[in-house]
């Protein structure tokens, strides 16, 4: 007998043989009037009579809402019911919803993977006090859980590039298969049909690697790098960091324990189950990682890149150009030859110069030059700065800052910042100092053009006619 036959039972105990009222059966039982009249009226159900809701003619209507628009919130369909003329509450509309706007639970399939069939490729992004922003590239495989990562300054495609070659390099090889989100590095656009990045092809192409894309806000179809990505956020928040090389440092030594621990699924470690990837073996050369970019010199020979200005020759003003960005430096050419390469400067609104590039221009007006090629070399680096500002006067600045222009011509700038640093650090602000740190010569004095002998300019002649010398002279008088 369940609980409603039990409850009918004692309902109708207490009215036929105790002969109890209603009103007291209720009392007794806590349980209301009426169900205790439909009770002793013979109706047989124990059940409360459900209660009609104002929102039961619109239940077919929210239905049909939501299977066109599942992400509906409660508020919205309160907004869209007020037309079809409903006048109940906001609540009654929360709780008739509540079904539709509650989370369903997804099931995911588990993923095996062949050795060297699949790697996934992710970046995310870590904002430290004192790095700011920075960008983490990270690479797995799919098999042996296998990964390596590095940081950038930027996402940049040439550093998506070098974050390739740099996991390749490391990890000896490289999958037969890379998994990607939509990320513009990778492809342009997916409707009507997809467009891949044509360098990121000819890169694919280059180390025999096919593409492929997850569906758009599917995550779980790269669920390796993204799980790799939440450890590394633990890891990442329980540190700190000097500069990039540090942070990078601490980032690979992660990255060595965590290969070297057994996986829960595989029972073995990722460096142990590396040996049994088969991967693609490297070219001999790897491909230059480099984004291409049109530019145009402005009318004082300088090039914009990424808000800084880049010195060019002279010659190459108010000229088309192209600018070859690389993780480190950028090359700047003209027509395909290469006449500019500028270390690259991550700042912003900076200008960075070449005194060599304002030869010509500087040749063209002789009264500017001096104190030009002053300015240029005082700016070029803070160890130049230094050492001219250890010098007497200007004059001596603007010999010594000639002679410096001079030397950029045999030798390289960094070796020239390497001289002068170490003669600032002995408080040696010497030209002479520097050319002997140098293994250069002394510069030789100029040899006398004149005799050395004083006989030799008080020599004599007899002045010769030239009429003696022409054989014609002498009948040009008669003709």
């Amino acid at each position: 007998m369940n609980n409603e036959e039990v409850l009918i039972q004692r309902i109708l105990h207490l009215r036929q043989v105790e002969q109890l009222s209603e009103r007291q059966i209720a009392t007794v039982l806590g349980i209301g009037r009426k169900l205790v009249r439909r009770v002793v009226n013979g109706s047989g159900s124990a059940k409360p009579i459900p209660k009609k809701s104002i929102l039961d003619e619109y239940i077919q209507l929210i239905a049909h809402w939501y299977q066109q628009y599942p992400r509906l919130k409660a508020l919205q369909v309160y907004e869209r019911l007020k037309p079809y003329g409903y006048q109940g509450s906001y609540a009654s509309v929360i709780r008739l919803t509540q079904e539709y706007r509650r989370p369903k639970q997804k099931v995911y399939h588990p993923l095996n993977f062949l050795p060297g069939e699949e790697a996934q490729v992710d970046w995310f992004f870590f904002n430290h006090h004192r790095l700011g922003q920075v960008a983490g590239f990270v690479y797995i495989l799919a098999y042996s859980r296998y990964a390596w990562g590095v940081f950038y300054p930027k996402t940049t495609f040439e550093f998506f590039l070098a974050g390739h070659i740099e996991c390749f390099k490391h990890i000896g090889g490289l999958a037969h298969c890379h998994r990607y989100d939509n990320i513009k590095s990778v492809v342009l656009k997916r409707n009507p049909s997809i467009e891949y990045n044509p360098q990121f092809l000819d890169f694919a192409r280059f180390y025999g690697f096919s593409i492929y894309l997850c569906n758009p806000y599917k995550g779980n179809e790269k669920g390796r790098v993204e799980r790799i990505i939440r450890d590394i956020r633990v890891f990442l928040y329980a540190e700190d960091f000097v500069d990039l090389a540090d942070l990078n440092r601490k980032f690979h030594l992660w990255f060595e324990k965590r290969n070297s621990i057994v996986h829960r699924s595989t029972e073995k470690t990722p460096t142990e189950l590396l040996k049994q990837e088969r991967l693609i073996r490297l070219p001999e050369n790897s491909y230059p990682p480099c984004r291409i970019i049109p530019a145009a010199a402005s009318k004082t020979a300088l090039v914009e890149f990424e808000t800084n200005k880049y010195s060019i020759p002279s010659s190459c003003a108010n000229k088309s150009l192209e600018i070859a960005a690389y993780p480190d430096y950028i090359g700047i050419s003209l027509d395909g030859k290469k006449v500019a390469t500028h270390k690259r400067c991550f700042g912003r609104k900076q200008s960075i110069q070449n005194p060599l590039h304002a030869e010509r221009l500087l040749n063209q007006t002789p009264q500017f030059k001096m104190q030009r090629i002053l300015q240029l070399i005082t700016n070029m680096d803070p160890v130049f700065q230094h050492f001219l500002s250890h010098l007497d006067n200007d004059t001596q600045r603007i010999q010594a800052a000639y002679e410096l222009f001079t030397l950029l011509k045999t030798h390289s700038r960094a070796m020239l910042i390497s001289a002068i640093g170490e003669l600032n650090t002995l408080c040696c602000f010497k030209i002479k100092a520097l050319r002997s740190l140098l293994h250069l010569p002394e510069p030789k004095e100029l040899q006398q053009l004149w005799p050395q002998n004083p006989q030799l300019l008080n020599l004599t002649y007899k002045e010769r006619n030239l009429n003696d010398y022409d054989p014609d002279s002498k009948n040009m008088g008669t003709a």
